[in-house]
């Protein structure tokens, strides 16, 4: 009896070994990982299986996005790497140092080198519809009360264009940027140096004879302009100046005679330029000069030198030194 029980406590210390050596742990890098007994082939497919799985979660991360994202990366990094195509307008746009085209001063007279063309000449009157004199240092209420736009002698504009006059100071002002005015692109820098001064000046008044540009419009891209000096006629009789010049190579048309102009506006209507002349103890006149060939077609006294011309409809507005006039304007068919 004894004997057995001995032999059943053998056995028994035999099986527990065995099932403690079929299920032990060991703890890996801070995990508890479970061993056992495991064959090759178990090992094999548990190995296929995780990289099976790994390489369709990846291939499945890609589809879903990741590859989107370094797709995207590679077709951006070849965007960057070409080079964009080069707007010519755009870098006309950005210059900062304008061409200076140098307009020639042909003569102190009258000067033509050919008309310029006109589908069909139209020429006006002018019919006095009012008179009346101004406070002179009305001028602000002048402009308010007949809604004119308001006068800036450095900077103006037409349908196509809009100038900047600029000079060496504020009383100077012999260069005319030129912009598109649909964009405000600059196109070029008209040189009027040779305008400044001319012969016959008075000794003495040298410092007052310098001429400026003082307003400028265009029609059919031939720019025209008014150049003059802001004191008597004695001092310098080469003054008040009309230009026509051709902005495609900025050669000189025609100038008018001398003393066509020396207000601070003109205003050009059909083929008709409307300006005026004159100044203290001088006569004065609202000159209507071609716009074709610069020839003066008619003129018109007024009682003090003209300083602004305005159209508004078929209405001419002028303002004189002490005096203010409202036109009809009539057309040579009326």
């Amino acid at each position: 009896m004894k004997r057995m029980q001995i032999l059943l406590c053998a056995g028994l210390c035999l099986f527990l070994t065995a099932c403690a050596e079929n299920d032990t742990t060991k703890e890996t890098d801070g995990h508890v990982q479970v061993t056992g007994e495991q064959d090759a082939g178990d090992s094999a497919d548990a190995q296929n299986a995780e990289e099976a799985g790994g390489s369709a979660d990846a291939e499945n991360a890609y589809e879903a996005g990741d590859g989107a994202d370094v797709q995207s990366a590679e077709e951006t990094d070849v965007m960057v790497s070409e080079p964009e195509p080069v707007d010519e307008a755009e870098l006309l746009y950005e210059m900062t140092e304008p061409t200076e085209i140098l307009v020639e001063n042909p003569s102190q007279e009258y000067y033509l080198t050919e008309a310029v063309a006109s589908q069909e000449e139209r020429w006006l009157s002018l019919e006095l519809l009012a008179e009346e004199e101004n406070e002179i240092v009305d001028t602000e209420e002048w402009f308010r009360q007949n809604e004119l736009p308001a006068f800036d002698s450095f900077h103006m504009e037409d349908d196509i264009y809009r100038y900047e006059i600029v000079g060496d100071n504020y009383a100077s002002g012999y260069l005319v940027s030129i912009y598109r005015k649909e964009n405000a692109m600059f196109l070029q820098r008209l040189d009027f140096s040779d305008y400044r001064y001319t012969d016959n000046i008075k000794p003495g008044d040298e410092a007052f004879v310098e001429q400026r540009v003082w307003w400028a419009q265009s029609v059919d891209d031939v720019l025209y302009v008014a150049v003059s000096h802001n004191t008597y006629t004695e001092s310098c009789p080469h003054t008040g100046y009309l230009v026509a010049i051709d902005l495609n190579d900025a050669h000189v048309i025609w100038k008018s005679a001398p003393c066509m102009t020396n207000g601070s506006t003109f205003e050009i209507i059909d083929d008709t330029i409307v300006c005026g002349y004159g100044m203290t103890a001088e006569p004065d006149h609202l000159n209507l000069v071609s716009r074709l060939d610069g020839t003066l077609l008619e003129q018109i006294p007024v009682k003090s030198m003209v300083n602004y011309i305005y159209q508004k409809d078929d209405t001419l507005y002028v303002r004189t030194y002490d005096t203010n006039y409202t036109f009809r304007i009539l057309r040579d068919a009326e």
